[in-house]
C-alpha cells in the first residue's frame, strides 16, 4: 500500500455553458502541498479568516468574499495573504481555464467533451508532468477534490484514472493516485484556497475576454498576487496559467 506524501487540493468554479457572461468559462485549479505542511496551511487560512472577515465567517470562499469582509480589508488583500502563505509551505499551484464552444486539442481521447472535461485534462497534464519529471518527485500524491457534486467527483475520479498525455501518450505517474477522495471544503482548507484561487481567475478571464459579470477588483487581485504564485518550470517561464 502506498505512503502518501502530498495532497493535491483541487477546486473549479465557472460553469462553461453557453451564456454570454462570465459562467460561459470554466477554471480549474490545484494546489499540491506536502502532508507534513497541511497543519500549517490550515493555520494559515485560518488567520486571514480571522484577520480579514467577519467573525461569523468559518470558510474561505471565492464568491461571497467581497460580502463579509472586515471594512479594513480588501479582496486584494486576502490574495496577497493567500499568496504570502503558498510560498511558505512550498506550495506547487496550477490553473486551467477555457471558455464554452473551444476545440479540444488534437487527438483528445473524449468525443464531443464538455469545456471541463478539456480543463480538466489539462491540468492533468500538469500535474502528471510535474510527477514524471525530476524537477518535483514527491512520493505519492493523492487529489483531494470538493465532493459538493457527487457526480462530478465520479467524472473527475474517472478521468484520473483513464489520464494519459494527448500529446506524448505518457500515462499516469504511478505517483499519483488512481481516483480522487471528495472532501466537504470546509473541513480541507487546502479546498478552500483553491476555490478562492479559481474564483479570481475566472473573473481575470471574464474580464480578459470582455464577459459581463466580472469583478474588476478580483480580476486584479488574481492578476497581481495570485499568477506570481502559479507554477514555473527551470528557467522561470509560467506554466502553471494555461487558458485553452
Amino acid at each position: 500500500m502506498a505512503t502518501y506524501s502530498d495532497a493535491i487540493y483541487i477546486d473549479e468554479s465557472g460553469n462553461g455553458s453557453p451564456t454570454n457572461d462570465i459562467l460561459r468559462c470554466w477554471v480549474s485549479v490545484a494546489i499540491a502541498v506536502p502532508l507534513d505542511q497541511t497543519k500549517t496551511l490550515d493555520r494559515g487560512v485560518q488567520e486571514i479568516l480571522t484577520n480579514r472577515f467577519r467573525p461569523y465567517i468559518k470558510e474561505l470562499k471565492g464568491s461571497s468574499m467581497s460580502r463579509y469582509l472586515l471594512p479594513s480589508s480588501s479582496v486584494i488583500q486576502v490574495a496577497s495573504d493567500l499568496g504570502g502563505l503558498l510560498d511558505a509551505i512550498g506550495a506547487h499551484t496550477w490553473a486551467v481555464a477555457s471558455s464554452y464552444g473551444r476545440r479540444p486539442p488534437k487527438g483528445f481521447s473524449i468525443r464531443n467533451p464538455r469545456t471541463k472535461d478539456i480543463v480538466r485534462h489539462l491540468l492533468l497534464e500538469r500535474i502528471n508532468g510535474l510527477l514524471v519529471s525530476d524537477y518535483h518527485s514527491p512520493d505519492h500524491s493523492l487529489i483531494i477534490w470538493d465532493i459538493s457534486n457527487q457526480q462530478g467527483l465520479q467524472d473527475f475520479s474517472t478521468a484520473i484514472a483513464r489520464f494519459r498525455n494527448s500529446y506524448g501518450d505518457v500515462p499516469r505517474s504511478e505517483r499519483l493516485a488512481s481516483a480522487a477522495l471528495g472532501g466537504i471544503s470546509h473541513d480541507w482548507s487546502g479546498l478552500q484556497a483553491a476555490d478562492l484561487i479559481a474564483h479570481c481567475a475566472l473573473h481575470h478571464l471574464g474580464r480578459t475576454l470582455s464577459l459581463p459579470g466580472s469583478n474588476p477588483e478580483k480580476a486584479e487581485a488574481f492578476e497581481r498576487q495570485l499568477v506570481p504564485r502559479l507554477e514555473r518550470n527551470s528557467t522561470g517561464n509560467l506554466i502553471g496559467w494555461i487558458v485553452w
